[in-house]
């Protein structure tokens, strides 16, 4: 009875089983997704046999979809709006109250409707505030300690994570360098437990394999040097006015009372359908633009549409306040970006020979840091959606001038703002418990 009472054994039963819920469940809702990317490119290419008037349709989709998923967090779980990054940091450090249990459904169906309609957004957010929201029920009735109860929860959060871009390792990393800020044993053995049992019965309802393929990389002395660097201080800069931007956007909603949030909601909808009236693969949570980026198929006419159009709509979408992170959007947007600065580098300089694919890959990790300051996340996580180890020394380049750039223009990590945005408004749901955790006896 010792040993089935012991600390480190209730943790471990515990996440596993959060981990077995949010496999199942983040298992499905990628599964869906994927229905619901394949529906829309399918509805919209009939669309085209009638373009005078079915040009209508996207824009019919877009705007009901994201009505209806702002429309379900109004109306039945406020504190499932956008990523859930923030809430699952704050409650961690008892700054806010567990989520109730129906932020699970409104961030499984919430996160389908916008997504699935086309808006910009990660499928990670829901994911992991579903893995958190499993954890709690599971803690609920295993663990008896509040900050054992919070030690599940981040750790299924992670799961969440896992799940989202088959990646354990990055999801694990996620947990202690962003959600906790902290490394115990009892939190790397909750956490390893959760990420493991996630993806690995994520990948049996999917299947393992990368989350993107790419072509060999060929390095050369000119990009192993100095290019990898110049594009991360790019990128830094870049960070710093995507958060910038996205704050002051929200800040804006929040003061404009002639409209209210469902239909500013509707209106975003309806730009997003008509971009993808244009060109269906801008929209949507934009893993197959991501592929084709790294397999190298544009050239910088197209690359410089995809940055612009992507950071706009990206900005948009997160705006309307339904279920959806930023993770899979900073992703795409890094690699057009590392891919457009390979493509113009070359065009300048006829000898360098940069590889686009390779800093795609780089700039996936490097813009990751610069907005959300958590760049051994980055890089893993780029490592593990593409197989791609050989690159971890430009990743680390890149990733440190990003995060310097970003710090040296005083640019707040992006879930840091959003944290503090999220507290200022009633749904926090705060109590007075304070920050401090201590191990129980």
């Amino acid at each position: 009875m010792t040993f089935l009472n012991s600390r480190v054994i209730r943790l471990a039963v515990a996440s596993i089983l959060g981990g077995l819920l949010i496999g199942l469940v983040g298992g499905a809702f990628r599964y869906c997704l994927i229905l619901s990317d394949n529906w829309r490119t399918q509805m919209i290419a009939w669309a085209h046999h009638w373009p005078y008037f079915a040009w209508m349709l996207p824009v019919i989709v877009g705007a009901g979809g994201a009505y209806l998923a702002r429309l379900l967090v109004v109306k039945f779980a406020p504190t499932a709006e956008g990523s859930g990054v923030q809430r699952v940091e704050a409650m961690f450090s008892g700054e806010v109250q567990p989520a109730s249990m129906s932020i699970i459904p409104v961030k499984f169906f919430g996160g389908l409707l916008a997504m699935g309609s086309g808006l910009a957004l990660g499928r990670e957010g829901p994911t992991v505030q579903m893995g958190a929201s499993f954890g709690g029920l599971v803690s609920r009735f295993l663990l008896k300690h509040d900050e054992d109860r919070r030690i599940v929860d981040a750790a299924s959060a992670g799961g969440g994570l896992a799940v989202a871009f088959n990646a354990p390792i990055g999801g694990s990393i996620f947990v202690f360098e962003e959600l906790t800020s902290n490394f115990t044993p009892w939190l790397l053995v909750s956490t390893l437990a959760a990420a493991t049992v996630a993806v690995w019965l994520m990948r049996i309802m999917l299947g393992n394999t990368l989350s993107f393929v790419v072509p060999q990389v060929i390095p050369t002395w000119v990009w192993s040097k100095w290019p990898f660097l110049a594009l991360g201080a790019l990128l830094g800069v870049t960070g710093a006015i995507y958060n910038a931007t996205i704050m002051g956007l929200l800040r804006a909603g929040d003061k404009i009372s002639r409209i209210s949030s469902l239909q500013r909601a509707a209106i975003i909808g309806a730009v997003v359908g008509l971009v993808a009236w244009f060109v269906p693969g801008m929209v949507g949570g934009g893993d197959s633009l991501t592929q084709a980026i790294l397999s190298n198929r544009f050239e910088v006419g197209s690359l410089v549409v995809i940055v612009l159009v992507r950071f706009l709509i990206g900005q948009l979408s997160y705006v309307v306040g339904a279920p959806g992170g930023l993770f899979a959007p900073l992703v795409l947007l890094g690699a057009a970006s590392g891919a457009l600065f390979a493509e113009v580098v070359n065009h300048l300089a006829r000898g360098a020979h940069l590889d686009p694919v390779a800093c795609a890959i780089v700039g996936m990790g490097a813009l990751f840091t610069a907005s959300v300051r958590a760049p051994l996340t980055g890089i893993v996580l780029a490592v593990e959606m593409t197989g791609r180890a050989d690159l971890t020394l430009g990743l680390l380049c890149a990733s440190l001038m990003a995060m310097l750039v970003a710090m040296l223009l005083q640019s707040e990590p992006i879930y840091e703002s959003l944290k503090r945005r999220m507290l200022s408004q009633p749904t926090a749901s705060r109590p007075n418990i304070g920050a401090a955790l201590k191990a129980p006896n």
